[in-house]
């Protein structure tokens, strides 16, 4: 009953094939290895990727509650939209104390509030 393939190729030209080359009906192995390969090879560079992407939150992770809000929307913004300005303002925001350079409060001098 079972189906029988007549193989056009002879057994002296199938020893002389190279080894990834699968003869007819046996499973073809050197697909499986290149296919497992390449998910390997795609999970690593994607997991790369996030963790490159989450720089400049691990950067601003101790500065003021705005900043790290600033940075996070940029970051998702340059993640969402592949748009390269948005991750390097993210950067240069979380490197940078904005407190310092905007203060919230005006610094008040010592000598000026004791008027007596």
């Amino acid at each position: 009953m079972g189906v029988q393939v007549n193989s056009s190729i002879s057994d002296e030209a199938m020893a002389k094939l190279p080894f990834w080359v699968t003869p007819p009906g046996e499973t073809d192995g050197f697909l499986i290895v290149v296919g497992l390969l390449l998910v390997i090879v795609l999970l690593g560079f994607g997991a790369l990727y996030f963790t490159v992407q989450a720089i400049p939150d691990r950067m601003a992770a101790g500065a003021h509650k705005v900043q790290m809000q600033l940075v996070g929307v940029l970051g998702l913004i340059s993640l969402f939209t592949l748009n390269n300005a948005f991750w390097i303002a993210a950067i240069l925001i979380a490197a940078v104390p904005l407190h310092e350079i905007f203060p919230l409060k005006p610094e008040v001098d010592v000598s000026e509030s004791h008027d007596a």
